[in-house]
């Protein structure tokens, strides 16, 4: 131990006498480790870590949409130690004593936290005795921000949708709803017993494999429902971690894979500075050369030289990760206040904690750095010998004359070539959407979505009535040009798909898949989507059968190629079709999402209160004056009023990230990458003083003497970049779904400016200290050598 304390002091000592060595390691590790740790945060945050549960890898999803009664007989099976379900989630009007507002439910079965196995902050939470009752559980961000904290909840009465339910609990601060990806339910209720589209889950008997609860669940679900209802829930599928992950599909799969990706490109970060402090532990053991080789021949064993080099890169490495876990502090407090913008103004919560997995990822990360950037420095620097370095002649960097820094420097170019690549990859994807048409007015239109009071049911006159006086009170707004309904709001790539969807009388085998929107009174008007055919939606559409549609461009070309489809009719669906008449031809928008390129859509009457109001101008301005003027409605009713900006800002979010994140990494990794060419450039430079003395001395230029410098160090940072492409390429081609229809992902322009990029990095780095050498005086070099 006295020995090992040693070392560490003379560690120290070495440091202090080579400050600026020491700072460059230091500063290069903090930054690698820094964003590692933080982005194995986010990683955690989002696909580790993203269900609240005992033992979440016992829990299991076992189908969608199925009647309460059914859950109930399977249940009953005991198949599983329990079995829960919820209804997903969905908007709720919340009297808060003075108005309504939006609350987000969460509607679960009764014994939803019993078999999560999830406890209260404050109070308790809801189980099987409680089913029957009007209770509910509030997340801890309602209970903070909407509640004011208060202390006495447990018992107070929230008033949802006319309803009054007593609050048993508040859920812990840091709880992660089992929808994931941070949406937070603020309120959770208990379902009735009609209840149909039951999401179910169980947790899986102690006794029972996985398989073996698959084989028990299908044998009772025969009994139950027969053969299509035991494929049903033929399913089992993981609801937590990597695994839950992996076997996702559609938007969660591309969600997943991006931050796979994300935590790949963390991890080639600190390798880069890993290779950059190895490189520079290496320069550093060639100029102590001569002190080792002379501590070797006095009878030093390789043991105690290692050891020493060893405590030299420990410290480097303890005061890096010190360093880098104070900028992932800073950097998590930062993320914590990030938002997802949503039309829906859906709740996130992102919970970014100091736990024991993080110390204990963190300290596996400082070890595995100190191996990778100290240990074979140190059993390179053990073999120095006496002899060669009583010489003074040192390879270049060189290649013709290779050694394990120029290893060290083409491999830090090429992961630099990796991050680079992600970087212009995702900053062209962003573009390409924040540049989008999509093809309707985003600017000047306004979301009110009006929910009527308790008790009165949309379709029934009162309902017409309710929504029609919203409308009147709109249209008195100056500056409002048009107003319409709709039934899923843009951009939030929420749109139904329909399959089956043809031409009347034509075969299954002619039906196209298409997505279907809901629209009002002059719906293509308001949004400022151009009719190509035919005419707009009415008021006497509300009734109007057969049920009147209007067609996109494409899925018109798709049914009825160049023909008339006006008049025509179109059937929906396999069994029991329904029948629409075409009166309209649409221009195509992206309405799904921005990423996506113009698909099937058709539109069907819709006449309820989710409104857009189209406005003279920007219509961020005109959110005040819709709010005083709705401020007259019922106050037993909702009006929220938001810009459909938000949509198209929620629409750009998760590229903005990705852009943003990719971007961060790869200029961490090539300011990394600067350091360490300047730093070996400028290191072998040194170490030719003699030869630099002589050619100027016997008539060299300046410009010959850098152009010497700089050769040899310009075709190692070659071979670097040439090495990069190919694990450029085989990093892109698993993200290829995750980049918005066309963004062309192997864009030879794209690759060529990543080159480009490094390559003028490189002169630079190598440049400057190649000038320096430039600048000796020929006779006071010689003389010093």
């Amino acid at each position: 131990m006295l020995r090992l304390l040693s070392d560490f002091r003379h560690a120290l000592r070495g440091l202090r006498r080579s400050p600026a060595f020491a700072a460059v390691a230091v500063c290069s590790l903090a930054l690698g480790l820094g964003a590692n740790v933080t982005i194995y945060s986010v990683v955690r945050e989002m696909i580790l870590d993203d269900l609240s549960a005992s033992q979440p890898d016992r829990l299991a999803r076992v189908a969608d949409g199925i009647p309460y009664a059914q859950y109930c007989e399977l249940r009953q099976a005991g198949v599983f130690q329990d079995l829960a379900f919820d209804l997903g989630i969905g908007d709720i009007t919340w009297n808060s004593g003075t108005h309504g507002e939006i609350a987000w439910r969460m509607t679960t079965s009764a014994n939803f936290f019993d078999v999560l196995g999830v406890g209260a902050s404050a109070g308790r939470l809801y189980s099987q005795t409680d089913e029957g009752h009007s209770v509910a559980v509030v997340s801890n961000g309602f209970w903070r921000r909407r509640l004011g904290g208060d202390v006495h909840v447990v018992g107070r009465a929230l008033k949802l949708s006319g309803r009054l339910y007593t609050v048993t609990g508040v859920l812990p601060r840091d709880y992660r709803s089992i929808l994931g990806h941070g949406v937070s339910p603020e309120v959770y209720v208990i379902a009735r017993a009609d209840s149909a589209n039951c999401h179910l889950f169980g947790r899986l008997r102690d006794d029972l494999t996985r398989s073996q609860t698959r084989d028990a669940l299908l044998a009772a679900a025969r009994n139950i429902g027969g053969q299509d209802f035991a494929r049903r829930v033929s399913v089992l599928r993981p609801m937590a971690g990597l695994a839950a992950h992996a076997a996702a599909q559609g938007d969660d799969r591309r969600f997943f894979l991006f931050f796979v990706m994300l935590f790949g490109a963390a991890a080639l970060l600190v390798l880069i500075a890993c290779l950059n402090v190895a490189g520079l532990l290496l320069a550093r053991g060639v100029a102590r050369r001569r002190e080792l080789a002379i501590r070797k021949a006095l009878g030093a064993g390789r043991g105690p030289i290692i050891r020493q080099l060893l405590a030299e890169g420990a410290v480097l490495v303890a005061l890096g990760a010190a360093a880098g876990l104070a900028l992932d502090a800073f950097l998590r407090q930062q993320l914590s206040y990030l938002r997802w913008p949503s039309a829906y103004n859906l709740p996130f919560e992102f919970h970014f904690q100091n736990d024991r997995g993080l110390f204990f990822y963190a300290l596996a990360a400082a070890l595995v750095t100190l191996l990778l950037s100290s240990l074979l420095p140190a059993l390179r620097g053990a073999r120095a010998d006496l002899g060669l370095a009583m010489k003074q002649g040192e390879p270049t960097l060189s290649i013709r004359h290779w050694n394990l820094r120029n290893g060290f420097v083409a491999l830090q170019l090429a992961l630099s070539v990796v991050l680079l690549s992600l970087c212009l990859l995702f900053a062209r994807s962003f573009v390409h959407l924040a540049g989008a048409d999509p093809g309707f007015n985003i600017a000047g239109t306004v979301i009110v979505a009006a929910h009527q009071p308790p008790g009165q049911k949309q379709g029934e006159a009162a309902g017409w009535a309710w929504r029609d006086r919203i409308v009147e009170i709109v249209k008195e707004v100056p500056g409002v040009t048009g107003i319409t309904s709709i039934g899923t709001l843009p951009l939030m790539g929420e749109l139904p798909l329909q399959d089956f969807v043809r031409r009347r009388g034509d075969a299954l085998s002619a039906a196209r898949d298409a997505y279907e929107l809901g629209g009002g009174e002059q719906f293509c008007r308001v949004l400022g989507i151009p009719i190509l055919r035919g005419r707009d939606f009415e008021i006497a559409d509300r009734t109007r059968r057969p049920i009147p549609v209007i067609l996109n461009q494409t899925l018109t070309r798709r049914l009825f190629g160049n023909a008339d489809p006006i008049g025509e009719e179109i059937a929906i669906g396999r069994k029991d079709p329904r029948i629409l008449e075409v009166v309209g031809v649409a221009a195509d928008a992206k309405l799904r999402t921005l990423g996506e390129d113009h698909p099937p859509v058709f539109f069907a009457p819709f006449s309820f209160a989710q409104l857009l109001v189209a406005t003279n101008g920007n219509g961020a301005q005109w959110v005040k004056p819709l709010r005083d003027a709705l401020a007259r409605v019922d106050s037993d009713g909702t009006v929220e009023v938001r810009p459909l900006t938000e949509a198209a800002a929620g629409a750009l979010f998760p590229m903005r990230i990705a852009a943003l994140f990719a971007s961060s990494l790869a200029g961490i990794g090539l300011l990394l990458v600067l350091t360490g060419l300047y730093s070996s450039v400028s290191y072998a430079t040194r170490r030719r003083t003699r030869e630099m003395a002589i050619r100027a001395a016997v008539g060299a230029t300046r410009f010959t003497i850098v152009r010497t410098a700089i050769r040899d160090g310009m075709a190692v940072l070659a071979c670097g970049i040439v090495a990069g492409l190919p694990l450029a390429i085989a990093a892109i081609r698993p993200l290829t779904d995750i980049l918005p229809d066309g963004v062309d992902p192997w864009n030879r322009g794209m690759f060529a400016a990543v080159a480009l990029i490094l390559l003028a990095v490189g002169t630079g780095a190598a440049w400057i200290p190649a000038r320096e050498a430039a600048n000796v005086d020929p006779a006071t070099a010689l003389r010093e050598e």
